[in-house]
């Protein structure tokens, strides 16, 4: 009884003094959690390559929205007064968020936006603003994991 309790205090002591003795610089293997759920519980599915396109027919003709990305139907809400759009659209997808700004810095000019401005806020999203005729586009792009996901925000000028 006396030798199997010897043992197994050998046991440990030899456990904990190797895991102090760990180099602390050595890095250890962390895979990246990802969701596969949008807000709305729609799939989000797998990227096939790298890089964002745009989807042929977008839920705003002249905001592009890339292949794989699902709107947040719950957060979606747009109105017409005759004049300009009032759009207030979230989306997600599997990107990184600066693969996501460069998508919507390369695409809103082609759609013939003005580029206003880029803000950074404090909690790691962007915010880019454009604007065309009598409207001003907002899009807050931000991130968690491999999902990245976009606000789009349009109102008269």
């Amino acid at each position: 009884m006396a030798y199997k309790t010897l043992s197994i205090l050998t046991l440990l002591a030899v456990t904990v003094l190797a895991g102090c003795n760990q180099d602390p610089t050595r890095r250890v293997p962390f895979e990246v959690p990802v969701v596969d759920w949008n807000d709305d519980g729609q799939y989000l599915p797998k990227r096939v390559g790298p890089g964002l396109v745009a989807r042929e027919q977008s839920p705003i003709p002249d905001v592009p929205m890339p292949i794989g990305f699902k709107p947040v139907v719950s957060q979606c809400s747009s109105s017409f007064d005759g004049v300009a759009r009032t759009v207030t659209h979230v989306y997600q997808g599997r990107s990184r968020t600066p693969e996501t700004i460069l998508f919507y810095r390369q695409q809103l000019p082609l759609q013939n936006w003005q580029v206003v401005d880029m803000q950074t806020h404090e909690d790691g999203s962007t915010s880019l603003h454009y604007m065309k005729g009598a409207e001003t586009l907002g899009v807050r792009l931000s991130g968690r994991y491999n999902t990245a996901t976009i606000e789009v925000f349009m109102s008269p000028r």
